[in-house]
């Protein structure tokens, strides 16, 4: 099967549309407006997830409730718009979170930070 053009014209306006097809800048498509789940106020957190304040140390050690805890190497911080947190970014801060500990370990492995709607609800 040969795939060549056998005429010039179409040849050419081939490439002629090749040319504007990789010219043209990308169509900008209208972003959906995004409801969060913390905007929404439907964050679901894990059954055996607690509350307390977390202070960030050097990691991998943090203060838990006034306590020393170490995090575990896969050790997260979610902000209240569910993004991953860069931990060292938030040293020294007091940060109302609800968190996870690790069963085998005891150490933390989970944290959210909770906006000011979930800090006002109680945990059961």
């Amino acid at each position: 099967m040969h795939r060549c053009f056998r005429f010039p014209l179409l040849r050419a306006l081939a490439g002629s549309l090749l040319l504007l097809a990789a010219a043209a800048p990308p169509a900008q498509a209208q972003p959906a407006p995004a409801v969060t789940a913390a905007a929404a106020g439907t964050r679901n957190f894990p059954p055996d997830a607690q509350r307390g304040k977390l202070v960030i140390g050097t990691m991998p050690e943090v203060m838990l409730n006034g306590k020393p805890i170490r995090t575990t190497p896969g050790f997260r911080l979610f902000s209240p718009e569910g993004r991953l947190l860069m931990a060292y970014q938030f040293a020294g801060q007091n940060l109302l979170v609800n968190y996870v500990i690790e069963p085998s370990t005891q150490w933390l492995h989970t944290a959210w930070v909770l906006t000011p709607e979930e800090a006002a609800l109680k945990r059961p």
